[in-house]
């Protein structure tokens, strides 16, 4: 699979704007640097950004965001005080609170639990997750659903969907940015 194959199948929902974020890995010799700059500023300008870090001598780490989202996600009052008590700079502003994430992704040697408020899930399901061990769930799919089901089922099959169809878009040729767009202007986000 293709580099940009990879990153629609894993970042689209936050590139088209129906994600906070998405977080991925891949082998280092798949990364495309140039290509990254390539896209840099069409995504910028729409207000996606996509960060790569290492990760380990041979995987690259991808966190993929909608700023407009992910500010909007980590505003809320729970979530505030949830990563208040994680020990994030919660008062100093979404700059400071984002590169604490991408510093403990790269420093800590497992996944810090809280990625997933900022990947959009549930706090509900990330509170139980840590508390249960990933054990005890009622539904697994994107993330270990504890809350609503039906709910989450829902959420999955539009970044599925998304995701299918940006890759058949890229498939056809179709740059990632212009991919984004497009889904966002036949689609919504």
């Amino acid at each position: 699979m293709s580099f940009d194959e990879t990153v629609m199948r894993c970042g689209a929902p936050a590139l088209c704007g129906i994600k906070p974020s998405c977080l991925f890995s891949i082998r280092r010799e798949q990364y495309n640097e140039r290509k990254l700059r390539e896209w840099k500023a069409a995504l910028t300008e729409d207000g996606k950004y996509v960060v790569a870090l290492p990760r380990t001598k041979t995987r690259m780490l991808f966190f993929v965001y909608d700023r407009s989202l992910l500010e909007r996600q980590c505003s809320t009052c729970k979530i505030r005080q949830y990563l208040l008590q994680k020990g994030y700079p919660v008062e100093s502003g979404f700059c400071p609170l984002l590169a604490e994430l991408l510093h403990r992704l790269v420093a800590e040697k497992t996944f810090p639990h809280e990625v997933g408020v900022f990947l959009g899930y549930p706090l509900e399901d990330v509170v139980a997750f840590e508390k249960m061990a990933g054990t005890q769930f009622r539904y697994s799919g994107s993330w270990k659903v504890y809350g609503d089901v039906h709910a989450a089922r829902e959420q999955m099959k539009k970044y599925n969907t998304c995701s299918t169809w940006c890759r058949r878009m890229v498939k056809k040729g179709v740059p990632v940015p212009h991919v984004a767009r497009r889904y966002r202007a036949n689609f919504g986000s």
